[in-house]
């Protein structure tokens, strides 16, 4: 999880700031226990929470804090702090001021504010699928010096995760490569430019060394993005069908 930044047209669509509508949005949050990245002023450090308790009469949240003292102390000393989670593919984010530790029973927890506003980001983009394994996507990645073939291990509408192997090749994050190639089964092959975002090596249980990258599809166009979008939703469909 991560802070996003909000544009203000973001701003118009996805702020909510009716309490009520915040209190339901909070209290899946904290039924689901899903997991809260608290971050500091800098937004440089974070450490990972759960919501445990929403006080809605007297304003407040209850959050646990983390193992590290030192990081706790920052977050008690700031002004400002930064809550990011996610809820069934959706972002939740809201910041707010005046931490302070509390106590339930034995447990020290931080006690924050109640926020006015929150941001509930629903993009189509955040949804990324995870590819079959069986029935694999592959990218052939043009590096200028032949096409990379790599796996696709997961799919989103804004941009793909490769795997490869060292001795195939291995992708720089920052560089863009056009003229790749993606195949999507059962829907046919398409052109794309990427741009990888991170990278970072994996090692799998019988100790064969990856590469993993992460990369945003550029100037993609609309006929591709449909296709992309239809595969996901055909194969989520049938996944979905498969285990009800």
């Amino acid at each position: 999880m991560k802070i996003e930044l909000i544009s203000t047209e973001d701003r118009g669509r996805y702020l909510v700031s009716h309490a009520a509508e915040i209190e339901r949005i909070l209290r899946e949050v904290m039924d689901d226990k899903n997991i809260v990245a608290l971050y500091g002023e800098t937004s440089k450090q974070f450490l990972l929470s759960t919501l445990v308790e929403i006080n809605a009469a007297k304003g407040y949240l209850l959050f646990e804090q983390g193992v590290d003292v030192a990081m706790n102390a920052l977050l008690l000393a700031g002004k400002e702090c930064t809550f990011a989670s996610t809820h069934d593919q959706v972002h939740i984010q809201f910041s707010s001021g005046g931490i302070e530790s509390a106590k339930l029973g034995q447990e020290d927890l931080f006690r924050v504010p109640m926020p006015k506003e929150l941001l509930r980001l629903q993009r189509r983009e955040y949804y990324r699928l995870v590819t079959s394994v069986i029935n694999p996507v592959k990218c052939l990645i043009n590096t200028g010096a032949g096409l990379m073939e790599s796996v696709v291990v997961d799919i989103s509408i804004g941009g793909v995760g490769v795997l490869s192997y060292p001795e195939v090749g291995s992708l720089k994050a920052g560089e863009t490569y056009h003229g790749c190639r993606i195949t999507l089964p059962g829907t046919g092959e398409f052109a794309v430019g990427l741009k990888v975002c991170t990278t970072f090596e994996i090692t799998l249980k019988n100790g064969r060394l990856t590469h993993r990258a992460g990369c945003q599809f550029i100037d993609l166009p609309a006929s591709v993005e449909t296709a992309i979008q239809r595969y996901i939703i055909q194969v989520d469909r049938e996944r979905r069908a498969r285990y009800a």
